[in-house]
């Protein structure tokens, strides 16, 4: 049995070489790189990431990990890829190295007749074949077209934008300015400089969407708005310390709270917003009220023979008297009697 493990482990194990890119990608998060020769690398996996569905139901192996359970495997250094059609063969990755040899990850060495260009990173060509970006004398040297200068080491000609681009700003052409993300080009100056989204308003952008507010003024989004610290409920912050309110709100004395103006008075509620009320616990809206502008109160057992005077609270009709101190049931009396004051709340007697 363990002679079919160890053959499929073989197996799997060379077969993971050559797909090293997803073996590379489970194992960075759990295993450890250990350069071992030019471009390759060694990756401690799972060594049950290494067995088919099948094998995985039996007994794991030790594997040759420096820990039980881990196995090592072969793949590409970072900075390195694996050459196609190849059991393992790598080669060090440039971003840019047109006309030239990648020797090392990210180092580019240019073929004859050309010269590496630092700012961009390319192989451009130069005398004595020709000139980028202008002509090539009979002295072997560049003569730069209109709008472009030669270069620092002379041997090619860049453009030229005076004055500079200012901030993350690249000369791509004779006078022309492209800016980096986070950078806008200043139309009046012809220059980049820092791009806050949306501006800042009474701010200056300081680094790309960051602005720097005057005094009085505070930074939300990517802009400066005016600060209002004692606060502004319900209204609108117009300058520093300066609430001002909307239609139907009025400023209070302390100038930091708009409150809500009804032309009717609220019967029993609160104003809580232009010409509308909210009735007060134990009252409900008026069946016949305005704008709900009045409220009455609520009795949630009706009233028979009776009317709510307050919340919860019946007074009967005329020859009708309470069954008992605290009921709403009103029923008829039986015989003529002075009022029982004894059976009015207080509330009611003192006029609340």
């Amino acid at each position: 049995m363990w002679h079919k493990v160890i053959i499929s482990v073989s197996a799997i194990f060379a077969i993971s070489l050559i797909f090293v890119d997803s073996a590379q990608l489970q194992g960075h998060s759990r295993g450890v790189l250990n350069q071992t020769r030019r471009g390759i690398c060694t990756l401690e996996v799972p060594t049950i990431d290494l067995l088919s569905p099948e094998d995985r139901r039996g007994a794991i192996p030790r594997g040759n990990g420096s820990r039980t359970g881990y196995s090592k495997i072969e793949i590409c250094c970072s900075g390195y890829e694996k050459v196609p059609h190849t059991h393992l063969l790598c080669h060090p990755v440039c971003d840019h190295c047109e006309n030239g040899n990648c020797t090392s990850p990210g180092v580019c060495q240019c073929k004859r007749g050309w010269i590496h260009d630092d700012f961009h990173g390319d192989c451009i060509p130069t005398c004595p074949e020709r000139c980028l970006n202008g002509v090539c004398t009979i002295s072997g040297s560049c003569s730069c077209n209109a709008g472009n200068v030669l270069s620092a080491n002379g041997k090619y000609c860049v453009p030229h934008c005076t004055g500079g681009c200012g901030l993350g700003g690249t000369c791509t052409g004779p006078e022309v300015c492209t800016c980096e993300a986070g950078y806008a080009l200043d139309k009046k100056t012809n220059k980049c400089g820092y791009y806050c989204e949306g501006g800042c308003g009474e701010g200056t952008c300081i680094a790309p969407n960051q602005c720097s507010c005057k005094s009085g003024y505070k930074q939300i989004g990517h802009t400066c708005v005016p600060d209002c610290p004692r606060g502004c409920h319900n209204g609108e912050c117009i300058e520093p310390n300066r609430c001002s309110c909307k239609t139907g709100w009025s400023l209070d004395n302390t100038g930091t709270v708009c409150s809500p103006h009804c032309n009717q008075p609220c019967l029993n509620g609160d104003c809580v917003a232009p010409n509308k009320c909210a009735c007060k616990q134990g009252y409900i809206e008026s069946p016949g009220s305005i704008n709900s502008q009045t409220c009455v109160a609520h009795c949630p057992q009706g009233c028979p023979n009776g009317n709510c005077a307050a919340p919860n609270f019946c007074i009967c009709n005329p020859g009708f008297v309470k069954r008992a101190k605290g009921s709403n049931e009103c029923i008829r009396r039986s015989k003529r009697s002075v009022m029982h004051m004894d059976l009015i709340p207080e509330a009611v007697l003192k006029g609340f």
